[in-house]
This record gives structure tokens, sequence and C-alpha cells, in this order.
């Protein structure tokens, strides 16, 4: 077996070509009116620039915070839809770059979340490109029976871990429709109790605490999780004589403070678990086992790139591959009959590269096999726009170098103040945050597209080549998707 990338595959993708082979070309005259610094007189400077003219989609990706980013409470922050229109291909280099949404803020399906957030940035968001704090609880099905779950509207959190999978959810109304003593100064409205549920707490065993969202009963959510957390094995109106044989506690963040309408950051789910924390070990003298999910746990960050790298295949056989390579790209019934080439493709391969169509087969005079495969590479550059220093930037810094963090004004953060993780960049709105890296990504072009034309020049050749052999400049353009050969010996 034989691997061979060919051309440079951590670049953009070229998908129309002049007859020639190069890709089709646009100039773009930019006039401006400046100052002249001699006569001080106003006058019109004009500049040119070369820009690919067709459809691309980018080596690049977003992934951003909502709430301080994209919202401001109930209302869209004003810059955010042009800013999703940029994205989509709406901007003068006729780039298509995919993005994702990682957000703490939880409460409602991904679905529900998803369907608002698509009336309010005035574009589709799918579920497949949307992360809340909840998501990852997901994985806790299988592990537990019974569930307490806290935060949240109404009855939407305990509707979020049913759809989830969760076999036996219950609520702090539950409880407190059991024993109002629970908590004597919390009184049920005649809708919670309507839509409580009817159970003997004093025969059943919770296995764990969610807290799914913000809590809008901190006393008596307080009063019930501490509770629970030093009982016998879940068991209200017990009490562990060593305090070790409580559930586990999940909180879906840990957002200290977040951005609403008011002019002043309010206490998140953060606070609440520092509450909580705090009580426990002024009462048993003992440290609090938490798990955190959300910006800025590791567990979320690799849940996140692992949703970005499914949302950017699908983006790209959604708006490129059907619209250009028809009878190349992957079916479903191809998926399922996977190759011989694709199975050793994944033993050969980056993991973070994508099969996206199958370019070429061909039966060698030897009589051996070679495979070509159309690789989607990782997203070289990943731009994380948050609002809050301490859960955004923290994320975007700490677990991989090509995500580059950037802070904008319209949230959490305090301009003119010193924020405690430095972002590598702060703009006011997400809109000039969008416009700062396409405009990067595109000098990173320039400079690319400079040095392959003097690497040619100079008689160099593309990794992968044939020692002696050369290869035509544009082949080192940066918008062809990479090439992995696969040759199998006959048997």
């Amino acid at each position: 077996m034989s691997v061979n990338p060919q051309d440079l595959g951590d670049k953009l993708h070229n998908l129309k070509l002049n007859e020639d082979g190069t890709p089709s070309r646009k100039i773009i005259k930019t006039t401006k009116e400046v100052i002249d610094p001699v006569t001080k007189e106003k006058k019109l400077e004009s500049s040119t620039e070369e820009v690919i003219s067709h459809n691309r989609y980018a080596n690049y990706a977003f992934a951003f915070d909502i709430d301080g980013v994209l919202l401001k409470g109930s209302d869209v922050i004003p810059q955010a839809p042009e800013a999703m229109r940029m994205l989509n291909g709406d901007n003068e280099y006729n780039i298509r770059v995919p993005y994702i949404f990682v957000t703490n803020g939880s409460g409602l399906t991904e679905e529900v979340r998803c369907k608002n957030l698509s009336k309010m940035l005035e574009t589709e968001v799918n579920p497949g490109q949307f992360i809340q704090g909840s998501t990852p609880m997901r994985s806790l099905v299988e592990k537990y029976d019974t569930v307490l779950v806290v935060g949240g509207v109404g009855e939407a959190c305990r509707k979020v871990a049913v759809e989830y999978g969760f076999k036996n959810v219950v609520t702090p109304g539950d409880i407190l429709k059991w024993n109002p003593n629970v908590s004597p100064f919390r009184k049920l409205t005649e809708e919670e109790y309507n839509n409580s549920r009817t159970l003997d707490f004093s025969k059943i065993a919770i296995g764990a605490i969610l807290v799914f969202a913000d809590s809008r009963e901190w006393a008596s959510d307080q009063q019930i999780i501490l509770e629970l957390l030093m009982s016998k094995g879940g068991v209200m109106g017990t009490e562990s004589k060593q305090f070790n044989e409580g559930p586990d506690i999940y909180f879906a963040h840990d957002d200290f403070v977040w951005s609403t309408n008011y002019n002043l950051s309010r206490y998140g789910m953060g606070a609440l678990q520092v509450c909580i924390s705090a009580l426990y070990e002024a009462h048993t003298g003992k440290e609090l086992n938490v798990t955190k999910f959300g910006k800025p746990n590791k567990e979320t960050f690799n849940f996140a790139n692992s949703i970005l790298k499914s949302w950017r295949q699908d983006a790209y056989e959604t708006h490129f591959c059907k619209d250009h390579d028809k009878e190349n790209c992957e079916d479903e019934e191809h998926s399922k009959q996977e190759s011989e080439g694709e199975k050793k493709l994944r033993e050969a391969s980056n993991d973070q590269d994508t099969v996206v169509a199958k370019a070429e087969e061909k039966t060698n005079a030897d009589g051996s096999t070679t495979e070509v495969f159309d690789l989607l590479p990782a997203a070289q550059t990943v731009y994380f726009v948050g609002d809050t220093p301490e859960s955004d930037i923290r994320f975007a810094n700490t677990f991989d170098k090509t995500w580059y963090s950037i802070l904008v004004k319209t949230g959490v953060y305090q301009d003119g103040t010193e924020p405690a993780y430095k972002p590598k960049k702060i703009v006011d709105n997400v809109l000039e945050a969008v416009k700062f890296a396409i405009h990067r990504e595109h000098e990173k072009e320039l400079d690319l597209r400079e040095k392959a034309r003097s690497a040619v020049a100079s008689g160099a050749t593309t990794p992968g080549s044939k020692p002696g052999s050369k290869t035509p400049v544009e082949s080192l353009h940066p918008h062809e998707l990479q090439k992995l050969v696969m040759t199998q010996a006959h048997d």
C-alpha cells in the first residue's frame, strides 16, 4: 500500500476552473476618499485586487458563543444577521465558511433552540452545528436509571432529558408535590402542581442530579440538592453518616455570570455551583465532587471538535458536492459499500481528514488497483468568538493552538478592562470578528500563492510528487482538495 498526498491539502478547495485549468478570477476596484498629506485637500484614491470569482469552501471555520455575541437576552445583536450572511458566501471573496455554535445555555431541546435562532439570525441553523451545555449529558443515559433534572422554565428541562433518552426523570416540583415541607417557603403554583408527577420519594433512589439550566428557584433547589447529596443512596428523608452515599452531580456549565438586557452581568449556574459546594463543605467538612460540562472544559472542547468535523463535511456535501460533482460524491449506498481503499484510508490518513468523494479508480498493468480519494482536510484555523474571557477565551486558548480566540465587546467583557484570559483579538462586535478573520485568511492565501509561485520558479516540487518532476503553478493553488492515492496489490 502506498499513501501519496498530492497538492497542498490544508488549503482552500477549488470547485470551478477555466478551460486552461486555472481558477476563475475577477478584479475588484476600490475607490475611497483620502486627505492628501501635502496639500491637505480631499482626493479619490483607487486600488485593485484580484480575487476568485466563483463560490469556494474555506479551509478555516468559525465557532460562536451565543449570549453576548449573537443575542443579548431575548434580542438579537444588530450586526449578527449580516455576519451570518457573510459566512454563508455573501462576501467579496465568494467564500463560504462553515461554522458551529457552542453555547453554555440550555433549557430547551437543540431542535427548538435552532429553530428560534434561525428566525433571529435570518439563516437556517441546523442541530448538527449546535452544542449547548446539556448536550454532552446524552452520554449519561445508560449510566443512571433515575435522575433529578434541575433548572429551566416549567417542564422544559424534563422534556429535554426524556428526549435525550433518560428512563425516569424527576424534578424538584415532583419532590415538593410529594412533601411541601422539604422547602417550606416555596409553594407550587396550580400549574406547577398539576404538571408535577405523583411519586413516593421515600422509596425512590435518585442516581444523579443533572443541573440542565439556570435555576429559577435557588433556595428550594439548593435545599433539595443538598439533602440528596448528603442522603443514603439518593433517597429523600435519609442522611448518610459519612456523607459519601449520595448521587453524583453534574452541571451543564459553570458560567459564574452571564449577559442579559440589564446593564450589569447576572449570576449564572456557576454561581449556584459555588453556593452548593460552599454549603456542602460547611455542613460536612468535605469538598464536593462536581462534574462540569460546557466551556471551558476539555470534554466540551473535544465534543465541539467532533461536531465541527461532521458539520464541515455535511456543509461541503450540501453546498458544493451535490451541485458540482454529483456523480463522484458519496451517496448513501456508496457509504454502506465501503471499498478496501476506504478501509485502509481510515488507517493511513489523519483522523481529522474526511473523505468526500472518490475521484478516480483504475486497474494497473500489474493487476493492482489504485483508488484516488478527495479529502476534506481538518480546518486549519478555527476562529472562536466569545464575550466572556473566563469561559470563552480560556476555552479557545487552552486545548488546541489552531483555535484563534476573538473577544467581542457586546456581552460580559467590559471595554477598557484587562481580561483574565487574553484573546488574540478584541473587536467591537461579531460582524467585525468575521470581517477580520476573512481578511486575515485572504492575506494568508495571497502569501501562500506567492510562495508557491516562487517554489515552482525555483524548480521545487510538491509534497508527494516524484523526484525531479515539476508541477505547474496552478496545481499548487490553495483551493484544491487534497488527493490521497491508495494502491492495493493484486491477490
